[in-house]
């Protein structure tokens, strides 16, 4: 058997096949490397792209960068400007209802002086007040605005004797006018609420003006007329509202947060005397006895003190004594020319010897009394007094409340399906794009008269009524379970019982009291 050849002492198949071994695994590495190099070169391809993009966003950012810094610039110098603006021509305002404060008698009294020197008393008044709040500055302007019904308020004031002649207070309006260039004395014609609604408008106007720095706001808070518009004012961090009592504010308008001041120096600080009500005992004639018989004329003495105008009443109880009496003789008409025994210095014996005063009592068909007395005046003197019968008594309005405060509404019942259902739709329909004004349809006044700009003319009827009364008691209340309004048509809670529109209904999760369905119990008034 032949032996195998040897190179260099080793076996050549086992040399070559070793070889071929280590050459795969060269190629192997070099293929790898390869791609190594390929995938390096690919990154750095991709990577060099992403930059090139982001250089040029850089560009883009720098560039945008550049104009906004220039126009937030240019913003910041313009607002600044309109800053200085605004301080430049702020201003002050003084609002006055000329019909519910009225201005010092001495100023009143004298009317081309003192309506002078009321302008400067009230300007002098409104700029101490400023600098203690330190609004504005010492040369801020005062505009000050009167608006008053003159006719009414000079008849007013001379029948307080505060002037002599209705031609005085338009006088001291014209010179109140012309004492200052942004004082205004506004005649406001006839009419009760045309002081009130140009009042109401200028407190909005300026309100929203933000050249505006302080409103003073006076012959307000004698009513409570204003206290509904004020309420929209409540609540801001401003502190722009100023109240100025003039006579006693009424209690509710402190609850309201608003700073109040006096200038008894410029303001009457009491009503006028036709404004104050009094109110009189009702005098009942004392019931005459049975057995009493008139013994005949006697002498009459006419009354010193003037006779009041005032209608007694007489209680049905008094007309029936009157009736169960005996006959009462029926007086006799004198001519005119009979002279009548009238002794104007009669003795308190000879009045105390006259007999009683015939009289008649008839019963008038609407449940009054008429009452004649010959000799009321003296034997000439014939005259007739009608005593109407007392009238109800008008029931207190009332709001109940249950034990969290919380206004509770009266039930209220969805209205029958009667024809005034379509006529009130058809009335409905033909008054679009208008709405039927719920404070004139429902209250029976709207406080905005002809210059509403509701529907007032439609004529409905007791059940059409009845159903828009029913339509705004799906509305809430701005005031929300708060509201003290007694005469208030909508709702300060969900209406149904119980409610199935869930989130839909608008008393559910409300902004300012949340969710207002209440339960059984919390609708019981505490």
């Amino acid at each position: 058997m032949t032996s195998p050849i040897m190179l260099n002492g080793q076996d050549p198949t086992a040399f070559t096949s070793e070889a071929s071994t280590r050459l795969s695994h060269y190629y192997q590495v070099d293929s790898e490397r390869q791609a190594f190099i390929h995938n390096i070169l690919d990154k750095i391809d991709a990577d060099a792209k992403r930059i090139n993009e982001l250089e040029l966003d850089l560009e883009d950012q720098k560039s945008s960068r550049a104009s906004y810094q220039s126009k937030a610039i240019a913003l910041e110098n313009e607002l600044r400007a309109i800053g200085r603006q605004v301080e430049k021509d702020s201003f002050v305002v003084v609002l006055i209802d000329g019909d519910g404060a009225k201005f010092a008698d001495e100023f009143l009294r004298d009317p081309i002086g003192g309506a002078e020197r009321a302008a400067i008393r009230l300007k002098q008044a409104v700029r101490e007040n400023l600098r203690d709040t330190g609004v504005g500055q010492d040369d801020i302007p005062i505009l000050v605005r009167v608006y008053a019904n003159l006719n009414d308020l000079s008849k007013s004031l001379r029948m307080s004797r505060i002037i002599e002649y209705d031609e005085d207070m338009r006088l001291f309006a014209e010179r109140f006018t012309n004492s200052r260039a942004d004082f205004d004395f506004v005649n406001v014609g006839k009419g009760k609420e045309n002081a009130d609604s140009k009042i109401r408008r200028m407190l909005n106007h300026y309100y929203r003006n933000i050249q505006c720095k302080k409103i003073f706001l006076a012959g307000c808070c004698h009513d409570n007329g204003y206290l509904h518009d004020l309420r929209d004012y409540t609540g801001s961090n401003e502190n722009k509202l100023t109240l100025l009592e003039t006579t006693p504010a009424e209690p509710s308008f402190r609850s309201l947060g608003f700073p109040i001041l006096r200038f008894d120096d410029v303001f009457r600080s009491e009503p006028l005397g036709n404004e104050t009500k009094h109110s009189f005992p009702t005098m009942f004639p004392r019931a005459r006895s049975p057995t009493q018989v008139p013994a005949g004329p006697g002498p009459i003495a006419r009354p010193t003190q003037p006779i009041q105008k005032s209608t007694p009443t007489i209680p049905p109880g008094f007309q029936e004594q009157r009736r169960s009496s005996t006959p009462i003789p029926t007086p006799t008409t004198l001519s005119a020319n009979t002279s009548s025994p009238i002794q104007p210095t009669t003795t308190p014996e000879q009045l105390a010897a006259q007999p009683p005063r015939a009289s008649s009592v008839i019963s008038s068909g609407n449940g009054g009394t008429s009452i004649s007395y010959a000799t009321a005046g003296g034997v000439n003197d014939l005259q007739n007094v009608t005593v109407k019968a007392p009238k109800p008594k008008k029931q207190p309005k009332v709001i109940f409340y249950n034990t969290d405060n919380y206004r509770i509404d009266s039930p209220t019942q969805h209205p029958p399906r009667t024809p005034a259902q379509t006529s009130y739709q058809a009335k409905f329909q033909a008054i679009k794009p208008s709405v039927f004004c719920n404070d004139f349809y429902l209250k029976g006044r709207c406080k905005w008269g002809i210059s509403c700009d509701k529907t007032h003319d439609a004529e409905l009827t007791g059940p059409e009524l009845a159903i828009h009364r029913y339509k705004a008691r799906t509305s809430l209340c701005p005031a929300g379970p708060y509201c003290v309004d007694y005469d208030c048509y909508l709702s300060h809670h969900c209406p149904r019982m119980p409610c199935s529109r869930g989130d839909m209904c608008p008393f559910y999760d409300t902004e300012k009291w949340g969710d207002l369905h209440l339960t059984k119990e919390q609708l019981q008034a505490s």
